[in-house]
């Protein structure tokens, strides 16, 4: 037996040596879970509940602080078939006197109807407080998060009363007893100091496997992070599994954004009447029309009508946000959209499709454009950097906090800027693989030209990207001069015809609408001000440049930590904006790279020169339109998905070229260190975007139980 012992040793040490990447972060993850995570648990383990059910006294109605203790106490309050308790008043107040001891921890074992929040709220009086004191702001209880009715408490000594205020809640939390209806709870147990639960979180393990995995996989002496994009005379079989490793990340950013992208339950349909405008164009162009409606007569008579203030305080009818024109209604968002999938669909289906498929669909374009377009760009201008710099590249094209914010609100407004990215990525990957090869080159360069010249017919600011095309293509035009030659004709037609196509049709469309082949009807919207008047104005861009890229974010110590910023100026003229979450600079240390790039100018090759100034390009216009925005349209959070493209594109190369630096120099410890807080912290403020409550729209309100679920699992 002994041989077959050693046999078996050795296969598990060779087992473990080949996969300890994966097994020791699994194992750091597994050993924090269990231990750091459940510190509650642990900390309590050999204590016991004790019921205090039986002492319990109730008070109907909503009580104040300062009537608590002397509050008349009702008898057995009646309740129904079912056990369930109704208080009409929506409040109850749950109160122990005389307790004497100390209190620790407090588990509330209630049945709550689904969908209904009821705030748990503790007083107490206890030998450091003679006056009766609120702990804390409450803990929101409801149906599917059993958690939150264990609540540790911190008194100071021991407790003399002990009073629960349980009341209807909104779904912010916040106490509103009565306007939210009568309380309904079922109170099966009310107990104290006893062990807190052990609870396992796969969320939270998943989390802390990739922490540990991006701090153990990234370091010097892991194979992984010296594994090149290419190795020079490398045999296939290191070129497949580079391949498929590119297919399953891929794979795996489109299989998350399915997951974000439906996420949010109120987004799955039109969040208001006007984001339907697409649907009712699809409707339209089935019976030959390109309008979406008639006015009422009342705005024809209007000296003004995109004064929609001055048409509110007149009782004037109108349809808010819709382009308007000549007494008809048109969508002034790009027509490529609705062209490409909304009509399709409703001529397949008859029935409409959802702007969170559409969101979705052109989501996965962009995630797979941007694969290529990182690995074409590495093929090119970066074969020997580490491979796990595509993973990073990607993630920072397609990760950004502005398109997260895309698909965790998925709406009518983020249609034609999530097709906008898909085609300008995929427009740079097709021009970047033909100049990578030697055949099929007229066919990528006129697609490459296609795709960003769809952008126009998107969001037309996108279209600047295709001024990207002179770094690209300078190398091939002035100094090889191959697109001079007869042979180069064609491929100088081919990237130079499609945006004369696209052009006509989008030239066509907008003139039987607005008179005007180069009115895109942008001027016409009716919204909260009259942007035919709007004008330029350079106050208004430095505004925009401010908060659009270097605003602070704002962080708060209680759950959901991160508060929407809001946008206060001393401009003394309308300022159209919404609050948002910060500056990209100042919110993802992944976008530093690019404020680098004019440091790391090199004439080492003439390849660097191409892709520094190719990054230097997107930079630019990246801040074109940031200004673009920010003095025709105002500073909104989803106008920070139009300047990402750029920014982190040119953050990419600069990351790249630091790379190159880093290796060169031998500092690549440092480099790395870098890396992996700037992921760490990226990752940190996803999450935090995802939690946030801003607006309307949000998790909270579209999933109370997943966002409750979660505020429990950052609980120790």
């Amino acid at each position: 037996m002994r041989p077959f012992r050693l046999k078996t040793a050795a296969r598990g040490k060779t087992f473990f040596l080949k996969h300890r990447g994966l097994l020791i972060p699994l194992f750091l993850a597994l050993l924090v879970e269990a231990t750091v995570c459940q510190l509650s648990f642990w900390s309590t383990l050999f204590q016991k509940w004790t019921d205090i059910s039986g002492e319990m006294e109730f008070v109907s109605g909503y009580v104040t602080i300062e009537d608590m203790e002397t509050a008349a106490a009702q008898g057995n309050i009646p309740a129904d078939e079912q056990g369930y308790l109704h208080e009409q008043d929506g409040a109850l107040l749950l109160r122990w006197k005389n307790m004497g001891r100390k209190v620790d921890r407090i588990h509330l074992d209630l049945d709550i109807p689904e969908g209904c929040l009821v705030k748990a709220a503790v007083f107490m009086q206890d030998e450091g407080n003679r006056y009766i004191y609120q702990l804390g702001t409450g803990r929101v209880l409801l149906a599917g998060v059993e958690e939150n009715g264990w609540m540790k408490v911190y008194p100071y000594g021991e407790t003399d009363n002990l009073y629960l205020r349980l009341e209807t809640a909104d779904r912010y939390g916040n106490a509103a007893a009565g306007s939210m209806g009568e309380l309904t709870v079922k109170i099966n147990g009310v107990e104290i100091n006893g062990r807190m639960p052990f609870a396992l979180r796969p969320a939270r393990l998943l989390f802390l496997f990739a922490l540990f995995f991006l701090l153990y996989g990234l370091s010097e002496r892991n194979r992984f992070a010296g594994v090149l994009f290419e190795a020079g005379k490398e045999n296939r079989s290191g070129r497949r599994k580079r391949r498929a490793t590119v297919w399953l990340f891929t794979a795996g950013l489109i299989a998350l954004a399915f997951f974000f992208v439906r996420m949010n339950p109120s987004c799955q349909k039109n969040l208001a009447v006007h984001h339907a405008q697409y649907q009712e164009l699809a409707v339209a162009i089935s019976q030959g029309r390109v309008s979406v409606g008639e006015a009422d007569p009342a705005l024809l008579e209007v000296e003004n009508p995109y004064d929609t203030i001055c048409l509110q305080a007149n009782g004037i009818p109108y349809q808010a946000d819709y382009a308007y024109y000549d007494g008809n209604y048109y969508v002034y968002f790009g027509i490529v959209p609705e062209l490409l999938l909304y009509l399709p669909y409703y001529l397949l289906t008859g029935k409409n499709l959802p702007n969170y498929l559409a969101v979705f669909f052109f989501f996965a374009g962009f995630i797979a454009a941007s694969a290529g377009l990182v690995y074409e760009l590495m093929k090119r201008f970066f074969p020997r950097l580490p491979f796990y710099l595509y993973g990073v590249a990607v993630f920072m094209l397609v990760g950004s906090y502005s398109y997260f914010y895309l698909l965790i609100r998925p709406d009518l407004y983020h249609v034609p800027i999530a097709a906008s990215c898909m085609f300008t990525a995929a427009g740079l990957w097709c021009y970047l693989a033909g100049l990578n090869r030697e055949r099929g080159k007229t066919m990528l360069y006129a697609a490459g030209s296609l795709c960003l010249a769809l952008t126009a017919g998107c969001r037309p600011q996108f279209v600047l990207f295709a001024l990207l095309a002179l770094p690209l293509f300078w190398e091939e035009v002035f100094e090889k001069r191959n697109l001079f030659s007869r042979k180069g004709a064609i491929q100088t037609a081919a990237l130079a015809l499609p945006y004369a196509a696209v052009a006509a049709g989008l030239m066509y469309y907008n003139a039987i609408r607005f008179g005007a082949p180069f009115d895109f009807g942008a001027a016409y919207s009716l919204t909260s001000n009259d942007m035919t008047h709007r004008g330029f104005n350079l106050e208004r861009i430095l505004y925009g440049m401010w908060y659009f890229l270097l605003e602070p974010a704002r962080l708060e110590a209680a759950f959901p930590y991160l508060k929407s910023v809001s946008i206060e100026t001393d401009y003394l003229g309308r300022m159209v904006s919404e609050s948002s979450f910060g500056g990209i600079f100042a919110c993802s240390m992944l976008a530093w790279p690019a404020l680098l790039l004019i440091l790391l100018r090199t004439k080492k090759r003439a390849e660097c020169r191409t892709v520094f100034w190719t990054g230097i390009a997107s930079a630019f216009v990246a801040v074109v339109i940031c200004a673009a925005d920010a003095t025709g349209a105002g500073i909104l959070q989803r106008y920070s998905s139009d300047i990402s493209l750029g920014l982190f594109l040119a953050a990419v190369i600069g990351l790249f070229l630091v790379a190159e630096r880093a290796m060169e120099k031998k500092i690549t410890g440092a480099f790395l260190t870098w890396l992996k807080v700037a992921l760490i912290l990226h990752g940190v403020f996803l999450f935090l975007v995802l939690i946030q409550t801003d607006g309307s729209i949000n998790l909270l309100t579209g999933d109370p139980v997943m966002y409750y679920k979660i505020c429990a699992m950052l609980r120790f």
